[in-house]
């Protein structure tokens, strides 16, 4: 696993998700950055309502450090999830 140990002179990058929300929607998500050494610098959930067809959305917005190229192979990676319904 790689792990940056000083990235402070990285730019700040923020993710934008519409996710379903139901347990083990973060734990996924998470996992994503943990299983590449990458620590979340802010993490902000928000329930978007009403529910479209009683399913309960909310919109996850996470900040890390890393280049460009990092957050798009993150932003792939989250996509990918049954649990994410759109990446920003």
């Amino acid at each position: 696993m790689e792990c940056i140990a000083n990235d402070e002179n990285l730019p700040l990058q923020t993710i934008v998700l519409m996710v379903q929300d139901e347990p083990g929607t973060l734990f996924l998500v998470s996992s994503v950055f943990s299983n590449r050494g990458i620590s979340m610098k802010s993490i902000q959930m928000h329930e978007d309502n009403p529910p479209m067809d009683s399913v309960r959305l909310s919109r996850l917005t996470i900040r890390f450090r890393g280049e460009d190229s990092r957050k798009k192979i993150i932003s792939r990676l989250l996509s990918r999830l049954d649990c994410v319904i759109e990446s920003r």
